[in-house]
């Protein structure tokens, strides 16, 4: 029982330290906001992870101890304490745990698999003039944050093209100033539950044909 126990709170650790880039996709698949969690999840992260191999070390203790008194062959002493199925569970939940750990690092394609659907059709739309605003961007902890906030500024009417980078924290955006108002930009990346204000710098135009 104690290598099942430590087995299952390892995999809850495990997904909790990748909930900072696993929420930016599941919130932005159902279209919500979120509001400062995922910037819990990614202050918590480093904590969650030692937690998470600090219990898998733990499992493999039990999993692999010798007993202590010496047991003659045969003997009821001599029956390992955890048996070759429990060991190979707890090679997988491992496998699993590495997986949830290292999410963060392969994020990027992932939410642009999932969230990317519509972001085409929103780039190659024209208009007879659009404008063009830098954004800096606060609280990305990953590639899934960009993406998300993509999703989110390319469902606003009269937003033509959006490019938001993790590593530079930042959101590039032509829009229809007609339609769309840098302010609204604003607001969409906090409903993302992200910070973000305007690069010092005048609004730039873009000619369309």
């Amino acid at each position: 029982m104690k290598d099942k126990a430590f087995i299952g709170a390892s995999l809850v650790a495990g997904i909790a330290a990748s909930l900072c880039c696993i929420l930016p996709i599941v919130f932005a698949l159902a279209g919500a906001g979120i509001v400062g969690v995922s910037a819990f999840f990614a202050a918590w992260r480093p904590y969650l992870l030692g937690i998470t191999f600090l219990l898998l070390a733990v499992g493999f203790y039990f999993a692999y101890r010798k007993p202590k008194e010496a047991c003659e062959p045969g003997s009821a002493c001599a029956v390992p304490s955890v048996n070759r199925k429990g060991r190979i569970g707890l090679w997988i939940a491992t496998a699993f745990v590495i997986l949830f750990a290292a999410f963060p690092y392969y994020s990027g394609p992932v939410a642009n698999f999932v969230l990317r659907t519509g972001l085409s059709q929103s780039a190659s739309a024209t208009g007879p003039q659009l404008a063009h605003v830098t954004l800096a961007v606060e609280g990305m902890d990953c590639t899934a944050c960009a993406t998300a906030i993509e999703n989110r500024l390319s469902g606003l009417a009269g937003v033509r093209k959006v490019s938001v980078s993790y590593k530079q924290k930042k959101a590039e955006v032509d829009f229809d100033d007609s339609l769309v108002t840098v302010a609204a930009l604003e607001k969409a990346i906090a409903d993302s539950g992200y910070k973000s204000h305007p690069v010092p710098g005048p609004v730039a135009s873009i000619a369309t044909p």
